[in-house]
């Protein structure tokens, strides 16, 4: 399936279970704004007055990484894309970047600045990349930047090592 990708600086892409969307309070989506912010150059800075970005940030996101590396979503970090992207389902994947646990069967990408934005503010209507229904269960994805994604449906997996991707290349 093609689709196409349109990400503002410091943003990214989001899969995530549409079940999963209520775990994601505010304090989760604080976290993931500063995942979003990598250079340490928005507002957010000031939240934190005379600590370095790197701690701040290692220390801030602990809640969503760990979310992520639950499987319960992958984030692609992304600064400023704009380009048509593809996602194939494939019978396997021998290496997987990341896994991604899928209970409902709705397959929800978003960009991570739109779901922040309308989770902040429920009665905002979610501009979605795309929605897939698949087939409930745990699926290994694979990619190559961010131009193709692969999915495959697997076993749970024994360890998640990321569910968090830095991609920065030319749109």
């Amino acid at each position: 399936m093609q689709f196409v990708l349109e990400c503002d600086r410091m943003d990214g892409l989001v899969f995530i279970d549409k079940g999963y969307l209520t775990e994601l309070d505010s304090d989760m989506l604080y976290a993931m704004d500063i995942l979003l912010d990598v250079p340490g150059t928005s507002e957010l800075i000031f939240d934190f007055p005379g600590e370095a970005w790197d701690t701040v940030r290692l220390r801030e996101t602990k809640p969503i990484r760990e979310f992520c590396d639950k499987g319960k979503m992958i984030i692609w970090l992304l600064d400023g894309v704009e380009k048509e992207c593809k996602i194939e389902k494939r019978n396997e994947i021998a290496e997987a970047s990341q896994w991604l646990h899928i209970p409902t069967g709705q397959l929800l990408a978003v960009t991570a600045s739109e779901l922040i934005q309308c989770l902040s503010y429920p009665e905002l209507e979610m501009e979605k990349v795309f929605e897939l229904e698949v087939e409930a269960g745990w699926y290994a994805i694979s990619n190559e930047g961010i131009d193709k994604i692969l999915y495959c449906k697997k076993e749970q997996p024994n360890i998640i090592t990321s569910n968090i991707q830095e991609i920065y290349e030319n749109s």
